[in-house]
Parts: structure tokens; C-alpha cells; sequence
């Protein structure tokens, strides 16, 4: 199963709970969320501060300067463990389902334990808002997260993390 439609599984069985009509042939192992023995995301403690990201730039042509400022936001989980270096990524939730297809935010991770991983979101975001955070390993080791999609089945190159049949995520509500 490529990850597109393991990430669209886990997020479906996430949301809703349908039951099961009996079958005779075996089901197919369930995906769940959560944290594993080798990877974790520690969720409880994580803070949102405000923060300005101010650009600025000054053209040769002329005497033209050009400033960019926009809100952003800046998350930080206490803890998160990854067997292997890769990314802690958030997607957000968007009509009440989380949209993998969109990815608001990613930092990159060493393998082992780390300490205050922060994460900036490049637009504001506020107390409640809901998104999906997971770990993401980097396939190539290059240290770029490589998240493509493309239509004739090939998957996103740095794939999500799976203990089994657990997908190493969580849904957030941000704090204040």
C-alpha cells in the first residue's frame, strides 16, 4: 500500500467509526495513530508563540526596497524520538479531516531523542486550530524533505513512519 493511501486509511479510520459488517474473508490489518516503542511525539506541554518573519531585499535597478512581513507561528513539542533522522511534520485539519495533501510545517529531526523541536507555521494560526502532526523518515538521508506527489502511483520520497500498523502520529488542538 503507498503511503498516500496508508496516510488516507489512517486518517478515514481516524475520524469515523463505522461499524464492520461480517465478513468471511479476514480483514485487513486496521492503521492506527500514536506513538511507538522506537518513535514517539510527545504532544502533552507543546506551546505556540507569535512571531513576525520580516524579509527584506534591495534592487540594483534602483532605489527600490522591498519588505515582506507576515504573521507566522512557532510550535514547540517538549519531546520527539525517531529511530532514524527524518521530519516531524504538520498537516492541517481542514472541513474536520486532517488534509495530507498540504503540509503547514516541517523541521528536520536527528535519529535518538529531541529536546524543544520547534516547528514554524508561515501564516498565523491560533488557540483550537487543529492539525495532524507525525514523523516522516528522510529515504535519501539528504536532509530536504522531499514531499511529492505524483498521480501515476509513485508515493511521497520521505515516507511516513510506521511501527506495523501504527502510523507515529497525533491529532493537536494548539494551545493558547
Amino acid at each position: 500500500m503507498h503511503i498516500k493511501g496508508a496516510l488516507a486509511t489512517a486518517l478515514s479510520l481516524a475520524f469515523l467509526s463505522v461499524p464492520a459488517a461480517a465478513q468471511e474473508t479476514p480483514q485487513r490489518a486496521q492503521i492506527t495513530m500514536g506513538n511507538g516503542a522506537a518513535n514517539a511525539i510527545q504532544v502533552e506541554g507543546v506551546t505556540r508563540q507569535k512571531a513576525d518573519t520580516v524579509a527584506s531585499s534591495v534592487r540594483v535597478d534602483g532605489a527600490d526596497v522591498s519588505t515582506l512581513r507576515a504573521n507566522s507561528t512557532r510550535l514547540t513539542f517538549p519531546e520527539v524520538t525517531i529511530e532514524k533522522p527524518g521530519w516531524l511534520v504538520l498537516h492541517p485539519v481542514i472541513d474536520g479531516r486532517p488534509d495530507g495533501d498540504i503540509v503547514s510545517g516541517f523541521t528536520y529531526l536527528d535519529a535518538g531523542q529531541n529536546a524543544d523541536v520547534a516547528i514554524r507555521i508561515q501564516h498565523p494560526a491560533g488557540a483550537g486550530d487543529k492539525f495532524l502532526v507525525m514523523l516522516h523518515s528522510d529515504v535519501d538521508q539528504d536532509r530536504v524533505f522531499d514531499f511529492v506527489f505524483v498521480e501515476d502511483g509513485i508515493n511521497v520520497e520521505d515516507t511516513a513512519v510506521f511501527e506495523g500498523t501504527r502510523m507515529i502520529a497525533h491529532l493537536i488542538s494548539l494551545p493558547e
